[in-house]
Formats: structure tokens, sequence, C-alpha cells
């Protein structure tokens, strides 16, 4: 009976080893079995730069999480120009007095600055954009505006000046008639040139005076509002060198 049963394994062993795979030595098993295991350590946890790498990296991925989960700051809104500061109201005669006043202190480019314009004016100018401007009644007559820019950018110091006034609505009359400016800047030796045509109709004075002993040139131009009335819309003055005549 030993024997038989001795015979039996036998023969099972040998079956096993005709078989692929079917059984391992103790040896190969307890080494399959370490590689296992270390290659499960190694994907698990790593050593070394490895780690510090890949922790830093598990920090910025946190960072960039709550960065969009709590939105990127946004900038502070743009703040707005100041508005220009309303003018006092004027009557007709204090107004063209004062513009009147302001032709005749004429001497030099410095007094088409906006400083300069405010002070002879009278009047105090607040910046609008680009523009240093003022805004003020005439009454029961009308409103005017000063306005004082620089037109060029690559002449930042050279000025205009503009002065208008505007009548109400249905108001009838004249507020600034072009023979009052003509006779004044004619006694000052200004040069005229008037009924200028332009492509749009309107029409225009223009005048100049006599070279200053630096060469600049008043120049003062009048649009003239519509219909042949000789009535003044807006006067535009520029300090201009002998360049910008050419």
């Amino acid at each position: 009976m030993k024997f038989k049963l001795r015979a039996w394994h036998a023969f099972i062993w040998l079956a096993c080893l005709a078989m692929a795979g079917c059984a391992q030595s103790p040896a190969e098993a307890s080494s399959d079995q370490e590689k296992d295991a270390t290659m499960t350590s190694t994907n698990q946890v790593p050593s070394g730069g490895d780690a510090a790498a890949e922790d830093v990296a598990a920090r910025l991925d946190r960072i960039a999480e709550q960065s969009s989960t709590h939105g990127t700051p946004s900038m502070p809104p743009a703040q707005p120009s100041p508005a220009a500061t309303p003018g006092p109201s004027l009557e007709p005669a204090d107004w063209i007095a004062r513009v009147l006043r302001l032709i005749d202190g004429l001497k030099s480019p410095r007094d088409t600055q906006p400083a300069q314009v405010a002070q002879v004016l009278g009047l105090m100018l607040g910046q609008d954009g680009s523009e240093h401007v003022v805004r003020g009644s005439l009454g029961e007559h009308g409103s005017y505006a000063v306005w004082v820019n620089s037109l060029y950018r690559e002449r930042p110091d050279k000025w205009t000046v503009g002065l208008s006034q505007e009548n109400r609505p249905g108001q009838a009359g004249c507020l600034f008639p072009i023979d009052t400016l003509r006779q004044r800047l004619k006694a000052r030796g200004y040069s005229a040139n008037e009924g200028v045509r332009q492509r749009d109709g309107g029409e225009r004075a223009l005048y100049r005076s006599a070279p200053t002993s630096d060469g600049i040139v008043f120049v003062v131009s009048a649009q003239l509002g519509p219909g042949g009335t000789g009535c003044i819309e807006e006067v535009r003055i520029n300090a201009n060198t002998l360049e910008d005549e050419a």
C-alpha cells in the first residue's frame, strides 16, 4: 500500500512538471514575491530627489486649485477724469471784454498756456480728458466755453485756445459781432483775411499779428455763424512760429 501511494505522488509531481507554470520551487516563489514587493514599494513611495519633486508639484497643484476657487483678483476700476468746474455766470459784454483782454496780452507763446489763459480771463479751467476747459452761462442770452488744448503730440508746448459762445434756443441777436473783433485787431496792427470759405459752406475770418522779436505770429481765427449775420461762433488763438507760417 505504501508503495502504491508513493508511486501515485510521483506520478502527480511529474504531471505538474509537464504543465507550464504549474509549479515553482520555493526559492523561485520567494524571489518573485520579493520583486513584486519591491515594485509596489517603488511605485508608491518615491525616494530621494523624485520624492521632493513630486512633493513640490503637489503643493503647486493645491495652490492652483485654491487660486481657481477664489478667483483672480480684479484690477481696481479706472478713475474718471475730474469734470470741468462750471464757470461763473457772465453778461455778454463782460465775456467779450475778457476775450479782448486775452488777445491784447498776447506777447509770447506762454500766453496761450492753460494757466496763463485762466489767469487773464479770471476763470478756473478744469481738466476734461486732454482739454483744459470751463463752461458757463451768459444769463438769459446763452452760454460760453473756453478750452485750451495741445493738438500735436510731437509739440506738447504748442497750445490752441478756443473761446465760443452760443445763443439760447430762440434767442435773437448777436452775442459777439465780428465788427467788435475786427476793430480791436486792426488797432493792434493785425492783418486781415476775411470771407474765407470752408468746404462745409461756413465762413471764417483770419487775423495775423506782425512777427515778434522771437519770430512768433499770433493768429486769431473767427468762425462765423451761418446766414451772413456777422456773428462769431468761436474764436481760436495760435502762437505760430515762422515754420508754422511757411
